[in-house]
């Protein structure tokens, strides 16, 4: 047994069951081994966490053509982020109550950072821009990774609570929600997403002009 096989096992459950079901026992449950085992290789179960997020930020590998401009790269950073992290429920919502799990974090702010300096931002507006791509992208995966807990608790969903409370409201009094509700609670997160990012780039790329 190893610190990498454990983070492998508590990587599986990540991804089968969330961030959440990630517990020193569930993971010395999988290897076999009594939880006291695992703490040769692993100080506490909040390192054990780090190393998980940490080795998930690894997966993230944003890819454009070399010819790509800085839109098409921060958008592959963003996308990317997102289609990795929805595979590991809870992650997104750890990183904005943690922040940075280990090397990896870096790499990829750097990786977003150097985006946007090539383009000819300057450094403020540069920090600025990262800063907003990064919170739009794990706020959104954190709220879409909320909606599919609700979902597996068999919780009352909120698309339909809130449906039905428009069935109440007086066409006549608030005649926008009626009439616009119906599809503003039921678009399909990766459109939400992908809107809010193309807003994102566009504002910013209006800066430079």
């Amino acid at each position: 047994m190893t610190r990498d096989a454990i983070v492998g096992k508590a990587l599986d459950i990540a991804h089968r069951e969330g961030l959440g079901a990630v517990t020193m026992r569930a993971v010395a449950g999988s290897l076999g081994v009594t939880a006291m085992a695992l703490y040769r290789h692993v100080t506490d179960h909040e390192q054990l966490v780090r190393l998980v997020a940490d080795r998930i930020g690894g997966l993230v590998r944003p890819r454009s053509a070399a010819d790509a401009s800085w839109e098409q790269r921060a958008r592959a950073w963003a996308q990317t982020q997102r289609e990795t992290l929805r595979q590991y429920p809870g992650v997104a919502a750890w990183l904005i109550n943690n922040g940075p799990a280990g090397p990896e974090a870096y790499r990829l702010l750097d990786n977003l950072l150097e985006t946007l300096h090539d383009a000819g931002f300057d450094d403020a507006t540069a920090i600025s821009g990262a800063a907003t791509i990064m919170s739009w992208t794990f706020t959104r995966v954190a709220i879409e990774d909320s909606a599919d807990d609700r979902v597996r608790r068999r919780s009352p969903v909120r698309t339909a609570a809130f449906l039905d409370g428009l069935s109440g409201v007086d066409a006549a009094v608030h005649p926008f929600a009626t009439g616009m509700g119906p599809t503003f609670f039921t678009l399909p997160p990766p459109e939400i997403f992908d809107t809010g990012l193309d807003w994102i780039l566009t504002g910013f790329g209006q800066s430079l002009n």
